[in-house]
């Protein structure tokens, strides 16, 4: 059996939907060129959070990120907090998410392929997304590519930001790492800053928390961490409940980092979890330049990466 590549529409907006029969994933290339819907179509689980309450719309440079984020797998370049930096003033949220892509290929056959680019032009760069779906396979693969057209060296962020949707009986899977909050100001779960060590964070005084697992919305809980000194590139949820696994491969050589977003209830009334592995390390550009934690850029220079999401029953996948 072949894998498609069709055009298709999502709330208005035109798109293009691969399937293999096991696999579907609709992509948006006006909005970011997100990935709007991952649905694995055995075990009818489709895992990309939408939120409720905001509609899919484009929104122009300089949005306020927090109150038009819609869902849906998105990334980040050239930064995520916004603010003055190299002599620019960075968006929120940086600007892949705002800009229109252009489809630049869609085939199908034994691989169905969508390719998509943009030009930045507050950093300048040359930008590629490619999404790949094979014949009868259970993994998508993400190829991303940038290309400077700035004229002097820079600093800069790239990260997944992957948002699931949660239900109580899903728990988060990672290979282990080092844990600290972002801001421990904003979180509700550590009992502390840390440094942890994934899945326990452990308190002064016998406070534990335990990241795996996914807490009611009710609970009105929130937490945002840092994980560092993977020792393997991948992370995930499983849905118990259904029987259902998600898995992100990345490459530590690329995206050292994995960030986590914890909304349970607690920030703005969301229930998910969003994960973003990333170059940098913490989210604020002129820190992680000065922690020597931070990816750069020279003039022509490129910067490749890919991820993979494989979809498979509870238990099957690490």
């Amino acid at each position: 059996m072949s894998a498609t590549a069709r055009k298709s529409a999502v709330s208005g907006f035109e798109a293009v939907t691969l399937d293999n029969a096991r696999i579907r994933a609709v992509v948006v290339p006006s909005l970011g060129g997100r990935l709007w819907e991952l649905t694995d179509l055995g075990r009818d689980r489709q895992w990309l959070w939408h939120r409720e309450g905001v509609a899919l719309a484009a929104a122009s440079p300089g949005s306020v990120y927090d109150e038009v984020w819609a869902g849906g797998w998105e990334e980040l370049f050239p930064n995520d907090a916004p603010g003055r930096f190299g002599g620019r003033e960075l968006l929120d949220h940086g600007e892949w998410w705002t800009a229109p892509w252009s489809v630049a290929e869609v085939s199908d056959g034994a691989e169905a392929v969508v390719r998509l680019v943009t030009e930045t032009r507050l950093t300048r760069a040359r930008c590629s997304k490619e999404y790949r779906l094979g014949s009868g396979a259970d993994t998508l693969y993400v190829s991303y590519g940038v290309e400077s057209l700035e004229p002097e060296p820079f600093h800069y962020l790239f990260k997944v930001h992957l948002p699931i949707a949660l239900t109580p009986a899903c728990r988060l899977a990672a290979p282990g790492g080092r844990v600290t909050a972002v801001d421990p100001a904003f979180g509700t779960l550590l009992p502390g800053p840390g440094p942890y060590s994934w899945p326990f964070a452990r308190g002064m005084r016998g406070a534990e928390a335990d990241l795996r697992r996914v807490p009611e919305p009710s609970s009105g809980a929130r937490e945002f961490v840092y994980v560092s000194d993977l020792p393997a590139g991948w992370c995930g949820v499983d849905d118990v409940q259904r029987g259902a696994a998600f898995r992100l491969r990345f490459d530590l050589g690329d995206l050292p980092f994995l960030w986590l977003f914890l909304a349970y209830g607690g920030w703005r009334g969301c229930y998910t979890a969003v994960l973003e592995p990333c170059t940098n390390m913490p989210k604020d550009l002129a820190e992680a330049v000065r922690s020597g934690r931070s990816a750069s850029l020279v003039p022509g220079g490129r910067f490749e990466t890919r991820v993979a999401v494989t979809l498979g029953g509870l238990g099957a996948l690490p």
